[in-house]
């Protein structure tokens, strides 16, 4: 395998790319799960050379190609994680480094769940159920290895959800 300093023509120390997704209209989140949050995650590979794109990721794969050059995008693996609050989950990379996820609480904004890259990166992200977070991880080979997140919960019956705060205009 051989790795690459720089992948889809990103300029060099370029190592995090942050996309939330908003899957569906954005709306109030749920205040409390009663079941495990479920949290999918999908590796890929994105390289700017020729490759094709993984009909299993085609929907990431219109999402990047919006920002990169984009002309491979293979779904390296998939995983479904079952996590209770403040429960680690963790996947292997190809590179044998780590992504750690561990939900941490339902707020009306939606989930807040602490993610790290390991050895790259650790932050909190906010994630309505059913929308995404993409991260662009290491690069591998002659591209760069992506990780897609997409938690999804259920509320528990009769909760009631605070409206969601107004939203401020933007500068």
């Amino acid at each position: 395998m051989r790795r690459s300093r720089h992948a889809l023509g990103l300029p060099l120390g370029l190592s995090l790319l942050l996309l939330a997704s908003l899957a569906r209209a954005e709306g109030p989140a749920d205040p409390a799960p009663r079941r495990p949050v479920r949290v999918e995650a999908m590796i890929v590979y994105v390289s700017s050379q020729p490759g094709g794109i993984d009909p299993r990721a085609r929907e990431l794969a219109t999402m990047l190609e919006k920002e990169f050059k984009l002309q491979t995008l293979r779904v390296l693996r998939m995983q479904q994680l079952s996590l209770a609050l403040r429960q680690m989950g963790q996947v292997e990379l190809p590179t044998g480094h780590w992504v750690s996820v561990q939900p941490e609480e339902i707020t009306p904004q939606g989930l807040r769940m602490g993610v790290e890259v390991q050895g790259m990166l650790r932050t909190q992200v906010r994630v309505p159920s059913g929308n995404q977070v993409v991260i662009g991880a290491y690069s591998w080979e002659d591209g760069r290895i992506v990780v897609r997140l997409a938690p999804t919960y259920e509320a528990e019956e009769g909760a009631v959800v605070p409206p969601p705060p107004e939203a401020a205009p933007l500068p």
